[in-house]
């Protein structure tokens, strides 16, 4: 996760903003390597009018400034964009806002750092010469919050449980379907991961169905990380996560003190927690669904920091001391239900896509915050297609895509655009409204709701014309395409299905190096061409990281915290 709209990514984006992602690093990460292609390729363009115009992170702490006293050590910061955290249960595919809570809460085998390369966090690794065959070593001594082991068998509880068809995961037969035995687990037929084994406490095995490059990468997402099975045993597999206040949930940095549902919550350090030990006394978050309100906190100071500024306030916001502005592996994009008409027709999609005026949104609404985005796939990925045009604004060919259709516009259903108004801005709903009114002669109604709520009506496929927000999980388009656009996909929102995609996008798994990602190109061109998914702009997050936090930055997945011992309160007026 979408600013993570899994509910799926996150994300939500989900990894919710208007400049920035909702959808927020769930320690997704890539390689070395790939970041270095990210710098020196077209992603560079953004990233470089960025850093001009803002510079380029946090402002460092000077010396004479001193860390508050220990009690004092408490971070208050407003999670942007919900009004709650919509689940803490990782199979679940936590939206980009309960991310935040996610990587507080839990660890897992491996971890991203702050240039996105993949570390060893629980556990070292060796890999067979076939690349099929992963065996962890787990580090002796670490224990769930209460003080719980952790063993390898509790990976296989963990990897097991997140496939079983009462799970309802909407991502775990994703994830892990590169692991033996995950389909049969998924469809009922079993409930032994073949694929996975505890060798003995400490060591624990992975057996893939093919290689898989980037099998480490997709390590990082909570979905991997251990759950505490008498926890599940105790609350059942539904209600588990919601007895999160004062319960070993995981093994990571905090546990939940308490949980005032619509209101905030308060994480405390885990006293069992096998890395550095945090420095913070407590972390207060609070839940605030409207972006503007909450940049307006900031200037009362009622908060340390703050991130998803709106358009509107991005002036004002470079004006303050520690602003910065990153470019990030994201984009926007409209999804329609295509299982109904008038979007059961590509031709009618293709017209709401012609006319989309994409420059003018990225300038008048966004303030050259983003790059008008032509493809899914950011720049800075692998596959990424820097030349490819996708459907440009053409006011005449819109007109006369829908007129091949409905020749009497009257006749055409009533559309409705539902968006999350935590990342759709209502002067960006608006500027959508005009442009299909003005090239169309449509009158589409706008439906704002908060992230939760839509992500309800997601799940249920009620939503019509929609938002989301995709950040990248691990360096590869599989993670876009596959994982998203497939026939059945659980993130398929729109319900799109096109034969000769899911015949590409499965070729591709089959090939290798340049083939691969060649086969893949041409998926996306076609999701692009019949509209399974309307990209909008790539994006960028905007955040006021004052200089006496210390430890707190961004990345190219969005707010990145690393090693929270690191993480502290300085003196200051």
């Amino acid at each position: 996760m979408y600013r993570w709209l899994y509910s799926p990514q996150c994300s939500r984006r989900c990894q919710g903003e208007v400049t920035a992602p909702t959808r927020l690093p769930t320690r997704r990460s890539v390689s070395t390597p790939w970041l270095k292609r990210w710098l020196l390729g077209a992603g560079l363009w953004l990233l470089i009018q960025l850093l001009a115009a803002c510079g380029g992170g946090s402002s460092p702490s000077t010396s004479a400034q001193q860390p508050l006293p220990a009690a004092q050590q408490v971070l208050v910061f407003p999670n942007v964009g919900t009004k709650d955290i919509s689940t803490l249960d990782p199979a679940q595919g936590p939206d980009a806002n309960s991310a935040l809570a996610v990587n507080m809460i839990y660890s897992g085998l491996v971890r991203a750092t702050a240039d996105l390369s993949v570390v060893p966090d629980q556990a070292t690794w060796q890999v067979s010469s076939d690349q099929r065959v992963y065996t962890f070593h787990l580090k002796p001594g670490i224990t769930f919050s209460d003080g719980t082991p952790v063993t390898a068998q509790t990976y296989v509880f963990t990897l097991t449980r997140q496939l079983l068809p009462e799970v309802k995961s909407p991502i775990a037969s994703f994830f892990e379907g590169f692991i033996a035995g995950a389909a049969d687990v998924a469809a009922g037929k079993t409930r032994t991961l073949s694929g996975v084994r505890a060798l003995d406490n400490l060591t624990l095995q992975i057996t893939l169905i093919r290689p898989t490059p980037f099998f480490l990468e997709v390590l990082t997402n909570p979905l991997f990380d251990p759950l505490n099975p008498a926890l599940i045993e105790k609350y059942g597999q539904a209600n588990w996560a919601n007895q999160a206040a004062g319960n070993a949930l995981g093994t990571g940095p905090f546990m939940v003190k308490s949980w005032l549902h619509n209101v905030k919550m308060v994480l405390v350090p885990n006293p069992h927690y096998y890395g550095p030990r945090p420095r913070l006394r407590e972390v207060d978050m609070l839940f605030v669904s409207d972006p503007a309100t909450a940049f307006k906190a900031y200037e009362a100071h009622q908060y340390s920091f703050i991130w998803n500024i709106p358009p509107d306030e991005l002036g004002r916001a470079r004006q303050m001391p520690g602003f910065v502005q990153r470019s990030l592996l994201q984009t926007d994009l409209l999804f329609f239900y295509t299982r109904k008409p008038p979007f059961d027709k590509t031709a009618v999609r293709q017209a709401f896509a012609y006319a989309i005026d994409k420059k003018t949104l990225a300038h008048a609404i966004f303030k050259d915050a983003v790059l008008p985005a032509s493809t899914i796939i950011p720049p800075g990925m692998p596959g990424y297609q820097a030349d490819y045009p996708g459907l440009p604004y053409d006011r005449a060919k819109a007109r006369s895509l829908l007129l091949s259709v409905y020749p009497d516009i009257g006749k055409v259903p009533p559309v409705v655009f539902t968006y999350p108004s935590s990342q759709v801005s209502q002067s960006e709903a608006a500027a959508l409204q005009q442009m299909w009114q003005s090239a169309l002669g449509l009158q589409v109604k706008l439906r704002a709701m908060d992230l939760t709520t839509y992500n309800e009506e997601l799940s249920k496929h009620l939503v019509q014309v929609g938002f989301i927000q995709w950040t990248a999980d691990f360096p590869d388009p599989y993670d876009w395409l596959t994982l998203n656009l497939s026939s059945g996909s659980p993130n398929n929102n729109g319900e799109w299905s096109n034969p000769q995609f899911d015949h590409l996008v499965t070729q591709a798994e089959q090939e290798s190096g340049e083939a691969r990602l060649r086969t893949y190109n041409e998926a996306e061109r076609l999701a692009i061409e019949d509209v399974g998914w309307l990209p909008l702009d790539h994006q960028a997050l905007a955040a006021v990281i004052p200089s006496w936090l210390h430890g707190v930055t961004l990345n190219g997945l969005g707010l990145y915290f690393d090693d929270w011992s690191a993480v502290y309160l300085l003196q200051h007026e």
